[in-house]
């Protein structure tokens, strides 16, 4: 970047600080919830399509399977399409293909147009999350970012916990609600962001990396793949070699084809920031523990306790609440305790109450588990924005976009690879669980069984859970020297 566009840069600095925030603070909210709604939203309805399409799973699981394939592909592109087209643009056109997208879901006439409109759908809430959080970089004030980004961060908490519940209840309504619900708010976000975002200034006419794409692309296809199917085809089938080998080569070539390239896809080179690197290894473990609560958590409730997916949601709000609460204290906190003891207070919550969870009985009180819960979601909410900004102050402004595409794609691919492999793991013990009860204890019925091996399995995903959320303690030590560079 030229001294002449750094002193451009620093001369819009300025006259966004000295505006409210709030205004693109709130666009830049409601855009990501429009975002993040379809990515949970059809966690517990998944199994209702298959009745109204007359399907079976092994198709329907492509709504999901689909939807996460093309968004983990398309999170690399942001930091170039971010650098070339602005990040307002690329905001509001990622909007538009959402909400464009979500009416084509509703309209949907069979099963395949639905897995299809949904592949859609992901490649633009692949690209939204990277590029709010790059603008919240480039547009607020340092001393303003940390706060900043815990209410963005808000917008993950908010749609996980109540798209579940939304779509559940409005699958029994009528499905097609299910995609049109955010409809009218995006429309709303799109005229919002068109007044309020600041235009961008500097835009660089950079080449596309379209080797690096390509590479990225088949690597990022072919783990997702490997790791969604990784249960139903096991280790010995010739598909899960082929697509471990795709895998592997596309990303060492990838890593390779980067650093040598003038004009990469992703700035690899931003691992060389231990700042950064500790900040996205600490994000990625945060990640894994908070998914894990709930994907497997859910599936106790409704397995073990019989709630549907409407009561499930409700048992979770008040986690959310306080994930609100924790993760806003930690944004307004930052500056003052710094990243470190944040994280090391979030994950010692994490460690322990995730470690209770792996003591569940099948009789477990509804109160307790939501009381954990919340007590859960403090640890995190503590925890996970601080080691967001702690790896975006320490690299340069305008490397900021790159920055957010790189994070994004990196924490897509690598929490569904390890939630898969949690899913895999869980199984297998299942499967072993349910052996050793039926020679030890046969005598007590085969519900029994299940349910007992069923919990002791959730116990057991909870356990590993536990020991990975400790690896990030050591991690935040290096957060503790922070000198941001932007």
């Amino acid at each position: 970047m030229s001294v002449d566009a750094r002193k451009l840069a620093v001369q819009t600095l300025p006259a966004t600080a000295r505006k409210s925030i709030w205004p693109a603070l709130i666009t830049l909210f409601f855009g990501s919830f429009v975002g993040v709604y379809p990515v949970v939203s059809l966690n517990v309805s998944l199994h209702g399509f298959i009745g109204i399409f007359h399907t079976e799973l092994i198709t329907v699981q492509w709504i999901v399977t689909g939807f996460t394939l093309a968004a983990g592909v398309i999170a690399p592109v942001s930091g170039y399409a971010g650098d070339r087209f602005g990040g307002k643009r690329l905001f509001i056109f990622s909007l538009v293909g959402i909400t464009a997208s979500s009416i084509l879901c509703a309209l949907a006439w069979n099963i395949y147009a639905l897995i299809a409109f949904r592949i859609l759908q992901g490649l633009f809430c692949g690209l939204i999350s990277p590029v709010a959080l790059a603008m919240i970089y480039q547009t607020v004030p340092s001393d303003k970012q940390p706060f900043a980004v815990s209410i963005w961060s808000f917008s993950t908490v908010l749609g996980t916990a109540l798209a579940p519940s939304i779509s559940g209840w409005l699958q029994d309504y009528d499905w097609h609600w299910i995609f049109l619900v955010t409809v009218p708010l995006g429309i709303a976000v799109i005229i919002a962001a068109l007044r309020i975002l600041p235009s961008d200034h500097l835009l660089r006419r950079a080449k596309l990396d379209v080797i690096g794409l390509i590479l990225a692309a088949a690597g990022s296809l072919s783990l997702l793949l490997l790791f969604g199917n990784m249960h139903q085809w096991g280790w010995q089938a010739a598909p899960t070699w082929v697509c471990l080998i795709i895998g592997v080569t596309c990303g060492i070539g990838f890593v390779i084809h980067e650093l040598r390239t003038e004009s990469p896809l992703l700035q690899l080179r931003l691992f060389r920031s231990a700042m950064f690197t500790a900040s996205l290894s600490i994000s990625l473990i945060l990640s894994v523990a908070l998914y894990a609560g709930i994907y497997f958590i859910p599936l106790y409730l409704s397995e073990m306790q019989g709630l549907s997916s409407f009561q499930v949601g409700i048992l979770f709000l008040p986690a959310a609440f306080c994930l609100t609460c924790a993760t806003f204290f930690s944004g307004q906190f930052y500056t003052k305790l710094g990243p470190a003891t944040l994280i090391i207070a979030g994950g010692l919550i994490l460690i322990l109450t995730t470690y209770h969870f792996s003591h569940l009985h099948p009789t477990s009180t509804l109160f307790s588990i939501m009381l954990w819960l919340s007590i859960r979601n403090i640890g995190t909410g503590l925890a996970m924005t601080p080691a967001t900004n702690a790896g975006m102050i320490a690299i340069p402004r305008e490397l900021s976009g790159h920055a957010s595409a790189l994070i994004n794609w990196i924490r897509q691919v690598f929490s569904a690879m390890t939630l898969s492999l949690l899913t895999s793991f869980f199984y297998m013990r299942l499967d072993i669980h349910q052996s050793h009860l039926l020679k030890d204890e046969a005598s007590k019925g085969a519900s029994w069984i299940h349910k007992t091996a069923y919990t002791l399995s959730v116990n057991n995903v909870f356990l590993i859970s536990s020991l990975l959320i400790a690896l990030a303690l050591p991690l935040a030590l290096i957060l503790r020297k922070r000198k941001p560079t932007n």
